[in-house]
C-alpha cells in the first residue's frame, strides 16, 4: 500500500533518494538551476520593474493628451498671440522719445487751432510721474500745464482731439473760468501727461570703477 505524501517520514524519503539514479538528479539540478537563471534574468526583472514601467506609460500618455490638446488650440493661441503682438507694437510707436517730446508744445497749439482755441500760457512741470515696477523700467511721464481760451464746445473738442491724438497724452485736469467779458469765450486750466520711453538709469561709481 502506497503511502501519501503527509504520511512519509524522513526515512521514507532518505530512501526514495537513493532508489534514484545520478544521472536523473543531473537532470534535476539542472532543471533547477535553468529555472533560477530564468527567474533572476527575465522573470524577476519584469515583476518587480512592472509597476515603474506602469508609472512611465501613464506619464507618457499624460504627455502625449497635452500636446495633442495644445496642437488643437494652437491656431487661437497663434491668433490672439498676433493681436497681442500688433496691439504692444502699435503702443510702442505711441510713447514719446527724448526727441519727439520737444515737438510737444507745437502739438498742442497745432490742436488747439484745428479746435480755434488759443494757447495763451504753457509751463512743464517740474514733478515727475514714476510708474510702479517693472513698468518704471521702460516707460515715465512728463506734465505739462497750458492756460487756453475758447469756446465751451471747442474747449471739449480740443480735450477729444488731446485724448485721440497718435502720441500717448493723457488729461490729468481740465478746469474751465467762466469770462464776464467774453461769455462765449472761457479760459481753461489744462493739465496733462505725455508718456514717455523711460531714462537710462544712472551710471553707479561701481561701473565707473569696472570700466
Amino acid at each position: 500500500m502506497m503511502k501519501t505524501a503527509k504520511q512519509l517520514t524522513m526515512a521514507d524519503i532518505i530512501g526514495l533518494a537513493k532508489t534514484v539514479d545520478k544521472k536523473t538528479w543531473v537532470t534535476a539540478g539542472v532543471t533547477a538551476v535553468g529555472l533560477m537563471l530564468l527567474w533572476f534574468v527575465m522573470i524577476g526583472p519584469a515583476w518587480i520593474e512592472r509597476p515603474a514601467l506602469r508609472r512611465e506609460i501613464h506619464e507618457m500618455t499624460t504627455q502625449i493628451n497635452q500636446v495633442n490638446i495644445l496642437n488643437q488650440k494652437r491656431p487661437i493661441l497663434e491668433q490672439n498671440l498676433k493681436v497681442y503682438g500688433d496691439v504692444l507694437a502699435k503702443t510702442k510707436e505711441r510713447v514719446y522719445t527724448f526727441e519727439g517730446i520737444g515737438l510737444l508744445l507745437g502739438q498742442i497749439s497745432k490742436l488747439a487751432d484745428e479746435s480755434r482755441v488759443e494757447v495763451l500760457a504753457s509751463r512743464p512741470q517740474l514733478e515727475k510721474v514714476i510708474y510702479a515696477a517693472p513698468y518704471n523700467a521702460k516707460y515715465a511721464a512728463s506734465g505739462y500745464e497750458f492756460t487756453v481760451q475758447g469756446g465751451y464746445h471747442d474747449l471739449g473738442k480740443l480735450a477729444g482731439r488731446i485724448e485721440s491724438y497718435d502720441k500717448l497724452l493723457r488729461i490729468q485736469r481740465l478746469q474751465i473760468t467762466s469770462s464776464e467779458k467774453s461769455p462765449e469765450r472761457h479760459k481753461a486750466e489744462l493739465r496733462l501727461l505725455a508718456i514717455t520711453v523711460a531714462p537710462p538709469a544712472p551710471v553707479t561709481k561701481a561701473a565707473n570703477a569696472k570700466k
